[in-house]
This record gives structure tokens, C-alpha cells and sequence, in this order.
């Protein structure tokens, strides 16, 4: 029976909760890989993809050349990549999907007399909605960055989840808001029925929409009991976050904050030293992965309620991207995603104050430039 009083203490819109079956989550490389692909050859009547990089590497090819033998069987592909997120790959590439039939948008293309503000308004967004029944949301992108070595991969960690159920009529609805919002056609979605999962999305920029990722995160952490467990790749939280996770500890609440050693983007890690400091004064544990890259944005809390998708805990991801998580209210998922992330503590070391200390002086300078400059990292 679905306890819908405790879905309240950790659900800011309880009227959002929507059912989702056949939960799985995706958590690596390889079950990414296998899972992507059988999806989209499982497909019979449409595919629907939104991701924020698309390169036109071998994978890029290998999901090419996938969608495009759906497309001679009929189904029906839509893709939505990003300017700046598939930067790196070919304009050939994606020319040579349309010619095979493959309905491709560019999001917010990059032009040069338009604000910079607009620049900053990236779709971060992984998506892929199969015949509008199953779906899989998440922090991978369509890259061999995030594919395993034995297809010649990078094998950087990451997480997703898959699901069916009326949770995935959602899903389209917002994906196809975005579509006709950006010139797409217009078409016609497919209601689902079934699911005993309680799941919500969270998908809206800023701090004031009742949808948006940083609320529904504020208030799962204001109402934790007994933990939070935080995975996340670019780490600058905003004073709202900090003074969740402040409170949090002092409710006698444990804390743990797990974070890339290895990065694509070590200015970011730099800068987050100057809160980081702070964060483990207050008790806060902090932790560093100490394999490939870590790209993964996660946080479970009080293994009930946890969180999965595109959301980092930076500014641009607050006020500028489209991004989307999915929010799941379930003992059985929350318990796997804590064990999850007890395994990767495993593999991570603790930071601690006096490793922040023994910085370099350099270092310790170019993280208070950094952090002042966040709002744009």
C-alpha cells in the first residue's frame, strides 16, 4: 500500500505525483550501453530523444545507424541536441540524419549578435521515450565518454533510471512541450496506464516554479531524519543549498557529499574548495571518487526518497539550463540507491580540512577567484 502521508513530509506538489512500473536503474557504463540500444531496436512506432551532447563519434555512429533502420521500419524519430552540448560533433552528422529521415532539431543555436544571456540557456536534458510506453531519464549523454572500454568507451560514471507506466505521458508531454516550442511538428502522444511507484519530474529553471529541481530539493532535505547522500559532478552550491545541508546537520541528520576527483571540468573543482571547507567545519563529510570521471547527480534521502537526471548544484544549472530530474518515492529504490552510494564511498577518499589547508597557496587563490565567478561556471 503507497503511504501517501510520508510521500507528503519529503513531496513539495503532492498533485504532481504520477505511477511509474518496471523501475530500473541504470548504474553504469555498461548497463547504459545495453539498455539504450535494446530500447531503440525495441521500437515500433515512435522514438523520442533529447540529449545534451550527441556526438558523432563511434557510438554517435552505432546510434545513427540504429535509428536510422527504425526509420525504414516505419517509427517515427525525433531529436533534440544541444548547440553547445554537441558542439564537437559534425554538422554533417546531424545533416545526414535528416537526410535519412530522422526529425533532428538544433537547440538554441549559438549566434554571435544574440545576448549572452541566451548563450547561457542550454538544453542539459537526457531523454529517450520509446512508443510512449518505457523511457529512461538521466545524467548520460550520447558519447564514448560515457561508454564502456570494451567498445572503446571512457567508462565515466554516471547514473539513469528506466521506467513504463503513466509516468512516461508525462515525460512526453514535457518533451513535447520543448519540440513545438523550438519549430518541431506537431504530433500526437499516447496515454499509458498502469504503475505502483510513486514518481514526480522536476524539469523547471529557477527557484520560484513549484516544478523546479532546486525546490523539490529543498524541501526533501529540510524534512530528512536520518540522512542525505549527495552524488554530484559540479559541486557550487547556492547559499539556499548550503543552508539546507547546515541545518540538516545541526537536526543531527548525516550528511555525506560524494564528488569527482577526476573531472572535464577541474575549475570547477577548484572553486567548490572554498565552500568545501565550510561545509566540513559544520560536519559535513565530503568525499572525493577516486576512478574515472564522475558525472553522476544523485541524492537520496533517508532511503526513501531519491532523486535522478540532469541537475548539477551550480548556478547555470539553477537559473539557465533545461534540465530534468525524476523523483522517486519508494523504500525498495531508495534502499538500493543508498547501498549504491555506500559502495561508492568504497571507492572515494575523505577530504578532509587539513587536505584543503596543505593546498598550494596558487591553488588556494584561484579558488576564491573561481568562486566569486561561479555564476558562470
Amino acid at each position: 500500500m503507497i503511504d501517501f502521508y510520508r510521500i507528503k513530509k519529503y513531496c513539495l506538489n503532492p498533485s504532481s505525483i504520477v505511477f511509474a512500473d518496471n523501475i530500473e536503474i541504470i548504474k553504469d557504463s555498461n548497463s547504459f550501453f545495453e539498455k539504450i540500444v535494446s530500447m531503440i531496436r525495441s521500437a515500433k512506432e515512435s522514438i523520442c530523444i533529447e540529449f545534451y551532447e550527441i556526438a558523432s563519434d563511434k557510438f554517435g555512429v552505432l546510434i545513427r545507424d540504429e535509428l536510422t533502420k527504425k526509420v525504414r521500419e516505419g517509427v517515427e524519430v525525433r531529436i533534440i541536441y544541444d548547440s553547445i552540448g554537441s558542439r564537437l560533433s559534425s554538422k554533417h552528422f546531424f545533416d545526414d540524419m535528416r537526410k535519412r529521415g530522422i526529425m533532428v532539431i538544433e537547440y538554441n543555436p549559438i549566434r554571435i549578435f544574440s545576448s549572452v544571456r541566451k548563450w547561457f540557456r542550454r538544453d542539459h536534458r537526457k531523454i529517450l521515450i520509446v512508443d510512449f510506453k518505457k523511457a529512461m531519464v538521466g545524467g548520460f549523454n550520447l558519447s564514448l565518454d560515457y561508454i564502456p572500454y570494451s567498445f572503446g568507451g571512457l567508462n565515466w560514471k554516471d547514473f539513469g533510471v528506466c521506467f513504463e507506466g503513466e509516468a512516461v505521458y508525462k515525460l512526453s508531454s514535457i518533451f513535447k512541450e520543448n519540440w513545438i516550442s523550438i519549430g518541431g511538428d506537431e504530433f500526437e502522444l499516447k496515454e499509458v496506464k498502469g504503475g505502483n511507484v510513486p514518481i514526480s519530474f522536476s524539469w523547471e529553471f529557477g527557484i520560484r516554479n513549484i516544478h523546479s529541481i532546486r525546490r523539490s530539493y529543498k524541501y526533501a532535505m529540510d524534512n530528512a531524519k536520518d540522512h542525505i547522500y549527495i552524488t554530484n559532478a559540479y559541486f557550487l552550491p547556492d547559499m539556499l543549498i548550503y543552508r539546507c545541508l547546515k541545518r540538516a546537520v545541526m537536526r543531527g541528520v548525516d550528511v555525506k557529499i560524494l564528488l569527482p576527483y577526476k573531472t572535464d571540468h577541474p575549475y570547477v573543482r577548484i572553486a567548490s574548495f572554498y565552500i568545501l571547507k565550510n561545509l566540513i567545519r559544520h560536519g559535513i563529510e565530503i568525499y572525493e571518487w577516486q576512478k574515472e570521471v564522475l558525472h553522476a547527480k544523485t541524492c537520496v534521502i533517508d532511503g526513501f526518497w531519491c532523486s535522478v537526471g540532469s541537475h548539477n548544484l551550480d548556478h547555470i544549472s539553477l537559473h539557465y539550463n533545461l534540465e530534468l530530474n525524476v523523483n522517486i518515492f519508494d523504500e525498495v529504490i531508495g534502499s538500493k540507491m543508498k547501498e549504491l552510494f555506500e559502495e561508492d564511498l568504497k571507492i572515494s577518499k575523505k577530504l578532509k580540512i587539513n587536505d584543503i589547508k596543505k593546498l598550494p597557496l596558487s591553488t588556494k587563490i584561484a579558488s576564491n577567484i573561481l568562486y566569486t565567478f561561479r555564476r558562470f561556471l
